[in-house]
């Protein structure tokens, strides 16, 4: 990409590697320019928030334990 680009996380330490646009992790679909260690932090930090908030509900879980609902189905 252009040499031009700033690193979004360039106020951190530890910026290596060459600065490109990534492809957009979140719903939002915007792109961010980021080195190839912040992107590879970027996604340890995905990583973390999809194995705590996983996509579909546990073999365990029940609408009755809290009253809430997973998915639209749930009511």
């Amino acid at each position: 990409m252009s040499a031009d680009l700033e690193c979004i996380d360039d106020g951190d330490e530890g910026c290596s590697g060459p600065v490109e646009y990534r492809c957009a992790l979140s719903a939002t679909g915007r792109s961010f320019p980021r080195c190839d260690a912040h992107w590879a932090r970027r996604l340890d930090v995905e990583d973390g928030i999809r194995a705590r908030y996983p996509e579909h509900a546990p073999s365990d879980w029940s609408p009755l334990d809290a009253g809430e609902a997973w998915g639209e189905n749930d009511y």
